[in-house]
């Protein structure tokens, strides 16, 4: 199935997408007892799964007549840095052998169709499209073997990056962590739907123009050991979302800057299309402020 999270005449809704790729199922909201939203349906489970399959009181949509929002909202955000099997890319990070990791914010991202922020103390936003894993059952120490097992789903990412910060130090830091610069969605894809991840392809393209091209299996370190080495320090919850790495692939340099109106479009096979554009961030950022 493709779940995906919309907003229809104020209410935020949960929906799955039909074979045809226009039109979305949804339980009617006051339903008692049913899943009213992705992370609902992580948590129960196959029980979420029949309840949906049975039920009798749906709604139907047009997707061009609703607001997608991202698919959940994640506890964490677990990023692959330099997950290419290229060797000269592997060895720009000294410890290539393992997965290179950091975590992004829940601000950092927003839905399918929305704008990511070229933000206004800098000119310096890339974006690269990434494979999102989207974490069935959560725990420590996962086995290599049980891995693929606490997987739900797959769905797409597009990681906005500002280099200017990212290298003010040798972590990455706050060049990765900066509000609203990158897009995630349309929808879930659960994994039996998917099938082989391995077998699945990625291409990105800016402005129409192709900047990178691969298949899936040329990732550096694979699904399941960095699920392993994640779960070897910390404890992973339903809904917690892994962004793969750039795998190696074909075309020009996928780290370019963002100029200002570009589209930036992410397909994997088995999913979609995820489509966001690059705007200068608004003199009154979209963030509430506190004091």
């Amino acid at each position: 199935m493709k779940f995906l999270t919309f907003e229809s005449r104020g209410y935020e809704r949960l929906g799955w997408l039909q074979d045809d790729g226009k039109t979305v199922l949804a339980v009617d909201r006051e339903s008692r007892g049913m899943p009213q939203s992705v992370l609902d349906v992580i948590k129960r489970g196959p029980y979420a799964l029949h309840q949906i399959k049975n039920a009798k009181d749906l709604e139907t949509f047009d997707i061009d007549d609703v607001q997608i929002l991202p698919p959940l909202i994640p506890w964490a955000t677990f990023c692959v840095a330099a997950n290419s099997s290229d060797q000269e890319e592997a060895d720009k990070l000294k410890q290539a052998e393992h997965p290179t990791l950091y975590i992004r914010s829940p601000r950092n991202h927003v839905a399918h169709g929305e704008v990511v922020d070229i933000p206004l103390r800098t000119k310096t936003l890339e974006c690269e499209g990434k494979l999102a894993v989207i974490m069935r059952r959560g725990g420590r120490y996962i086995a290599p073997e049980h891995a693929l097992r606490h997987v739900f789903g797959y769905s797409i990412y597009n990681e906005g990056s500002v280099k200017e910060h990212q290298n003010h130090t040798s972590q990455f830091g706050l060049g990765k962590m900066f509000d609203l610069t990158s897009g995630f969605g349309p929808h879930i894809v659960t994994e039996d739907e998917f099938g082989d991840p391995y077998q699945q392809s990625i291409e990105t393209r800016i402005d129409g123009e192709l900047v990178h091209s691969a298949a899936l299996s040329e990732m550096r370190h694979r699904i399941e050991e960095v699920i392993v080495y994640i779960s070897s320090a910390i404890t992973m919850f339903p809904g917690d979302v892994i962004c793969m790495g750039v795998p190696a692939g074909e075309g020009p340099k996928l780290e370019r800057l963002l100029q200002k109106d570009e589209r930036i479009d992410t397909s994997v096979s088995g999913i979609g299309t995820l489509s966001n554009v690059a705007k200068a961030e608004p003199t009154e950022p979209r963030t509430v402020g506190c004091c």
